[in-house]
């Protein structure tokens, strides 16, 4: 059993947005956490009223895995409110909010499959 280092909350987030906008998408931090260990979920809106929002978990082996929230496209409505939830829990918490229509959230290698195939976890 091994755990992977862990770099500060701030880092990684200012290194996700520059990546999504490398990659041509509209990235931006909606919510600053905690800057060393905040936990930071991302929200991909798809630019037609729809989003999906991705949590860190932990596999057995304690290796970081990105789950999707709900494995369909949600409202954008739907997916502030759990946020906000989430943050009502957690006001530690950061959220990035990735703009982009392919479905792009810049945390899988999987990034170039078709949005139906790459949510099946």
């Amino acid at each position: 059993m091994h755990a992977e280092p862990r770099l500060k909350s701030k880092i990684w987030a200012e290194a996700l947005i520059r990546r999504a906008r490398l990659q041509g998408a509209f990235a931006y931090l909606r919510h600053h956490g905690d800057d060393d260990a905040g936990i930071i979920l991302v929200k991909t809106a798809l630019m037609d009223g729809t989003a999906l929002v991705w949590a860190p978990m932990r596999d057995e082996d304690f290796c970081l895995k990105w789950q999707v929230r709900s494995h369909e496209p949600q409202s954008e409505a739907e997916a502030d409110t759990w946020i906000e939830q989430a943050r009502t829990r957690d006001p530690d918490l950061w959220v990035i909010e990735i703009e982009d229509p392919k479905g792009r959230s810049f945390l899988l290698s999987e990034e170039t499959m078709p949005l139906d195939q790459k949510h099946r976890i």
